[in-house]
Order: structure tokens, then sequence, then C-alpha cells
């Protein structure tokens, strides 16, 4: 039943709400925020440039990537993050979100002839 999720939810939100606590505000992280995060060799600024880049890519381009774009099936999360690093390393500092993006769309076109994604 949805109703009773919906009440439990809107119980919780309020509860949180009513807590004080310390306010948190989320900046957006950029790109050389996350090129950093992704050169570093703390294994825990390592899993958060893995972790931030799979997350935004699943978000973009899974589980149908966009007409044009054809990544390969077997995409390992270290070759995703190798790709973006490159793109990160050659261009201005811009939103990591961005160019995550960017980089799937450079690195990633389909080949002239080949089946695109509908």
């Amino acid at each position: 039943m949805v109703a009773p999720r919906l009440h439990r939810f809107a119980f919780a939100t309020a509860l949180l709400a009513a807590v004080p606590g310390p306010s948190f505000a989320w900046t957006q992280m950029t790109g050389q925020e996350l090129a950093a995060a992704c050169h570093a060799s703390d294994p825990a600024k390592r899993a958060t440039c893995l972790g931030y880049i799979t997350a935004i890519y699943d978000l973009q381009f899974q589980p149908m990537p966009p007409p044009g774009i054809c990544p390969p099936a077997n995409l390992a999360p270290e070759l995703l993050a190798e790709v973006v690093t490159a793109y990160l390393d050659t261009h201005d500092d811009a939103p990591a979100v961005t160019a995550i993006g960017q980089s799937v769309v450079r690195f990633f076109p389909c080949a002239t002839g080949a089946p695109q994604h509908k």
C-alpha cells in the first residue's frame, strides 16, 4: 500500500526537520576537485573518484546511452575513471558532472556504420 509509505516518509521528514543539528550545504564538485581525487594515491580519495564518476555515468548514460554514444558493454569503473581523468587533464575547469558527460561523448562515439542505441 502506498499510503502508509507516504505517511512514514512525511513523518520522517517532519522529524528530521525538527531535529536541531548542523546545516549542510551541498556544493557541486568541480572538475579540478574530481581530478585531484582521481590522481590521489589515498584509497579513500580514489574511492570518491570512482564512486562519483560511476554514479554520474549511471544517471546520464544508463540503461540506454543517447543516440551516437556507444560505450563498451563491459566498461569497468577504472577505465571510465581513466577516460574522465584524461578529459579533465586537458580541459578547463568545469563542473565535474559536465566533464563526465563530455568525456563519455568524446571518447565513446559510435563508429560509422555501427548500430546506434535507440
